[in-house]
């Protein structure tokens, strides 16, 4: 691939393989050089690629693909036409028989998981980066800032309060409401090493309003999903047959309960933690694992 006279077909897949790229590098907060650096493709190569003036060899779509954990088609549609587009027809054709509203409800889900996808693709291709530059367990400080701002971006899209309309902090209370309605805690789940859901005595305490509906009520014990999670931290949550990847869930994993991020990369499922400094727990065939719930954010 990239060699001999381009057709108009080629031209047309060097802009689209230019804007895949352009946006994983977006995601992800990754500079050209450093994923070059990473993948060991010459500089020149994908700034090429990144401007749309030629197509990527095989191997290097390869690579870049590999790195983000996505499929070769998802980057290079020259891929695409080789492998068909049977899953993509399969959803066109059962969206076509759908009545309007379940045709909307599919599309959200689907935007639904692109968000998500493009949430784990960026945060995961970062940890990756600060995993690689970090000489040694000082370099959490890397994929702290990594975490934060990830954070930061999640925090743009809830509700704001003015801050010219804030004069006292008594109006801040006022705006933020100050009433609290009563929670049950169904005991503690683990963001460390594990422990038992439900050990404790069921207690009922009282949580600032409004409180989400859910179906049980955790409190967090230990700092490993720090910064989205806090130790002593009460979380909700929703019971549920189907979980996917990138959500954050609570699992009990031979008779202890983790609080964790789903995460699937290549042959293996992990339950992961945002704190660098404890290591993800790599799920074994072998092993127990019930599913609580999903996380509601």
């Amino acid at each position: 691939m990239g060699r001999g006279k381009l057709t108009p077909q080629d031209f047309e897949d060097m802009k689209v393989i230019s804007s895949n790229i352009q946006r994983l590098l977006s995601e992800s907060g990754m500079k050209q050089s450093q994923l070059a650096s990473v993948l060991n493709i010459p500089k020149s190569s994908l700034n090429e690629y990144v401007k749309g003036r030629t197509l990527p060899k095989a191997g290097n779509i390869q690579k870049i693909a590999d790195y983000f954990g996505l499929q070769k088609s998802d980057i290079d549609p020259r891929f695409s036409k080789r492998s068909g587009s049977s899953v993509l027809e399969k959803i066109t054709y059962t969206a076509r028989q759908l009545d309007s509203k379940r045709q909307q409800k599919l599309l959200d889900f689907g935007q639904q998981q692109l968000t998500e996808q493009r949430q784990v693709t960026g945060l995961a291709a970062q940890k990756r980066l600060a995993d690689q530059q970090r000489p040694n367990d000082t370099g959490g400080t890397e994929y702290q800032e990594i975490v934060d701002k990830f954070i930061a971006d999640e925090i743009k899209h809830h509700d704001t309060i003015r801050l010219d309309n804030i004069k006292k902090v008594k109006d801040l209370y006022q705006a933020l409401g100050h009433s609290y309605e009563p929670v049950v805690l169904y005991g503690e789940v683990s963001a460390g090493t594990g422990i038992w859901v439900g050990h404790e005595k069921q207690e009922t305490i009282n949580y600032p309003a409004p409180i989400p509906k859910h179906d049980i009520a955790l409190k967090v014990n230990g700092n490993s999903m720090e910064p989205l999670f806090y130790n002593g931290e009460v979380i909700f949550v929703k019971k549920t047959q189907e979980i996917y990847h990138g959500q954050f869930i609570v699992a009990i994993v031979n008779n202890e309960a983790y609080l964790k991020k789903l995460y699937k990369q290549d042959h293996e499922i992990r339950l992961i933690s945002l704190n660098p400094h404890y290591d993800d727990i790599i799920l074994q065939e072998d092993d127990d694992i019930e599913i609580i719930g999903t996380v509601i954010t």
